[in-house]
Order: C-alpha cells, then sequence, then structure tokens
C-alpha cells in the first residue's frame, strides 16, 4: 500500500514512537495534536493488518469537519475504502478494519474488539467514553492515543493526566504549547497572549489544564467539596432521574445530615428500558433506603409507571435557572459533599457551562450548553423542588399519595411504605 513521508516535530515524534500503551498528546491549538493522531493511526494500522481499530471523536461534526479530513489528507489511500453508510474503512488487502465513530452516545463501540484507538479532541468526552475505550481493547491489552487541547479539570486530568505525574506504567503525556511547533506564527501566539482571558489562553494555546470559563458551577472545587468521610445515616435520603434511552439515563442520591447534602451514588447508562430502570431504582432505595424521588416532569407515563412499581416518584421543577441557583446557594453555603466514588457527576459537574454565544430559553434565562449534563439534570430536579419544610399544600399533596399507595399495598399484602 502506498505511503508518505512526513517530517514530524519533537513533540509529535515522542508521541507516535512511545511504546506506553496509553498515550496523551495534549496541546494548544493548530500544534499538530491531529496529524499526530493520523499518523500514528496509519502506523498501528499497518503494524496490525489483521486487527480492527477505531478512530473515535467526540461529535460527529468534529469527526467530519475536522478528524476525518485531516486523516484522509495524510491517508489518502484510505478515502476510496471508506464506507460512509456503514462508517468504517475496509481495505482488501487487509482483514482488519478501522471504524469510524463519535462519542455523542458513549456506548456507541460496545462489543467491539480492538487493537487501537486513536481518540480525537478527547476532552471534550465524557468519562463513560474514556472507560468504554479502555474496555475495547482490555483483551488484546491494546494501545490509545488521545489527542486533545484541555478544556477543562474532567477525567483527562484527574485520570490521566495524574496518572502520569504518578508515574503510573503503560502512561504517557507529551504536553507543548501551540508555539513549541515549528509551523505556528510567532506573532499570532504573541497577540492572542496579551489580549486574551489568562485561563482561555493557558489553555488553548499553552495545552495548560485551568478550569474553564463559563461553569455554570464555578464555587464547586473538588478539594473542598469531595466527602473525606460519609455519615452512616441520614435525616432524609433523596433520588434524582433524568430519563434517556438513546441519550444516558442519570440516576443520583443524596442524604442530607446535619444541614448538609452528601452525593452517595450515581447511575449513568443509556439503552436502559423503563422496567431495567425501575429495578435500578429499587435496588438503590433498597441500598440507600431512599424516601421519595424527582424526576423529569416531561414524561408523565414513565413517572406513573415507578410509582406503580412502588416507588414515590414527584415531577421535578423544570426551570432550569431555579435549580441552578439553589444549587449554586448550597456550593456557596458549603453545604455540600460529594462521594470520591461518583465520578461521573464530578466529571459532568467540571466541564457543565454556558455556551461561548449566549444562548436563551423561551423565558429569555441563560441556559447551559446540553451536553453531559443527565447527573447534572438529575441533581437539578431534586433541588429546584424537594422543600425541606413543606408548605400545607405540599403536604396534603405528599399525604394523599401516601394514602394511596398505603392502600394498594394493603391491598396487595404488603409491608408498609416508609415515611419520610
Amino acid at each position: 500500500m502506498e505511503t508518505k513521508k512526513y517530517k514530524v516535530h519533537q513533540f509529535q515524534d515522542d508521541a507516535i514512537f512511545a511504546s506506553e500503551r496509553f498515550v496523551a498528546l495534549i496541546a494548544g491549538i493548530q500544534s499538530g495534536k491531529t496529524v499526530g493522531g493520523a499518523l500514528w493511526s496509519r502506523m498501528m494500522h499497518d503494524k496490525h493488518q489483521d486487527e480492527d481499530g477505531l478512530i473515535l471523536a467526540p461529535t460527529y461534526k468534529i469527526l467530519t469537519q475536522s478528524t476525518l479530513p485531516k486523516f484522509f489528507e495524510i491517508n489518502e489511500v484510505f478515502k476510496p475504502y471508506y464506507k460512509k453508510s456503514e462508517s468504517v474503512i475496509e481495505c482488501p488487502d487487509r482483514k482488519g478494519k478501522i471504524y469510524i465513530r463519535s462519542t455523542e452516545n458513549p456506548n456507541v463501540i460496545e462489543g467491539m474488539t480492538l487493537r487501537w484507538i486513536w481518540a480525537d479532541e478527547a476532552g471534550q468526552m465524557s468519562m463513560d467514553a474514556w472507560i468504554n475505550m479502555q474496555g475495547r481493547v482490555a483483551f488484546k491489552q491494546g494501545k490509545i492515543m488521545l489527542t486533545s487541547t484541555p478544556y477543562s479539570l474532567n477525567w483527562l486530568y484527574f485520570d490521566f493526566y495524574e496518572n502520569c505525574r504518578k508515574q503510573i506504567p503503560n502512561y504517557k503525556l507529551v504536553q507543548y504549547r501551540s508555539i513549541d511547533s515549528p509551523y505556528f506564527p510567532k506573532e499570532e501566539f504573541e497577540r492572542v497572549r496579551t489580549t486574551m482571558d489568562r485561563r482561555t489562553f493557558e489553555r488553548r494555546y499553552c495545552g495548560l489544564f485551568t478550569k474553564m470559563e463559563g461553569l455554570v458551577y464555578e464555587d464547586f472545587s473538588q478539594g473542598a467539596h469531595i466527602a473525606k468521610e460519609i455519615p452512616q445515616s441520614f435525616e432524609i435520603v433523596l433520588g434524582g432521574i433524568d430519563w434517556g434511552f438513546t441519550a444516558p439515563a442519570g440516576i443520583v442520591i443524596w442524604g442530607k445530615y446535619d444541614g448538609r447534602y452528601y452525593l452517595l451514588d450515581e447511575f449513568k447508562q443509556s439503552s436502559y428500558t423503563t422496567p431495567e430502570l425501575i429495578e435500578k431504582a429499587k435496588n438503590l432505595k433498597e441500598k440507600w433506603k431512599v424516601n421519595r424521588w424527582y424526576a423529569d416532569a416531561a414524561e408523565p407515563d414513565r413517572i406513573k409507571e415507578f410509582n406503580d412499581a412502588g416507588l414515590y416518584v414527584l415531577e421535578g421543577d423544570k426551570s432550569i435557572v431555579t435549580g441552578i441557583n439553589k444549587f449554586r446557594a448550597l456550593i456557596k453555603d458549603d453545604r455540600i459533599r460529594i462521594s470520591p466514588q461518583c465520578k461521573a457527576w464530578i466529571d459532568e459537574v467540571e466541564s457543565y457551562h454556558y455556551p461561548e454565544k449566549q444562548d436563551y430559553n423561551d423565558e429569555g434565562e441563560e441556559v447551559p450548553e446540553k451536553h453531559n449534563d443527565h447527573l447534572m439534570d438529575a441533581t437539578r430536579y431534586i433541588f429546584s423542588t424537594y422543600q425541606p419544610t413543606l408548605s400545607l399544600e405540599g403536604n396534603r399533596k405528599e399525604l394523599d399519595f401516601q394514602r394511596m399507595l398505603k392502600e394498594k399495598r394493603k391491598k396487595h399484602h404488603n409491608e408498609p411504605l416508609r415515611m419520610a
């Protein structure tokens, strides 16, 4: 198969020919990250011609406008064998295929057994996507190349960067600035350095991990809000549910103790049917003794199914701004703690942000980016709706609901409902 020669700079060379299984090329924009990934992919496919590989991007837009065009620019010989309808490259002289996917649904790669994966702009992917990547290469102990600009202090920092700092075997980080590429104009680097917000400049042009601008919960800090210990009992335990199927469903469990709320557990998974979610919620209810649940009010039929199954589910307040403001107040008052086991929630909160171009809802309120936010929504349904001291109307509705469930259980000879 025809090949071309390319002159790579030092940082690309360090990443492409690294011996470690997991390599991240983290750098400023226009510094040759995607070129490095495209060259590495070709090298891996040539080396393992009878085994499958995978090219990933966080969204279909990035995949089709950036990742794939650069891959085919460097590897023109593969373009005639790209089957767009099947999202796969199949060369006639090789058994191994190159699958092409986006991680908008992080479970889209389930079932694959792969020798290698290149994930472009990996910093925009969810932690679930990273977990699934590792699972796909586990059997063959394959390799993964991540190329990205830092976007936030998410899994790429806490799960990958920190592993490299601890010198854990099989992890390698190659990190550099845009200007470290011999092809990036020095004048442009100096221009943005003097005119751009410092944090944005450090991330986008220096390849450094900093908190992104526009975070919804900018006062959240892992140093301050990760729980060192979890109480053994709670005044009340609340569950939040964000429905999903193609997109992941999200469940969170929060317990209140001595005026502080503790995130105790989480669940985030796509392709779960309503009966499967009911079973999952029942298991979590039993584990944590959940008193009541709050769910997305957009799907009343599913709420009814949960209630018919004996789960006390109320409609969550849909006001995004109300929920965000209430949860912000809890953060500022130092009234939340997060179990360190809830990594998907931590991953979401560190990247839950407003779009660069302001987006408003029908009421003219600014709303966050709709991406990787299912546990954020599940949390919001709880804190936008739950009232520590219910109003007279709230008490009446709650008593009516519990009375109805008691009658249903009495009829079926079940145990009485546990009161909140």
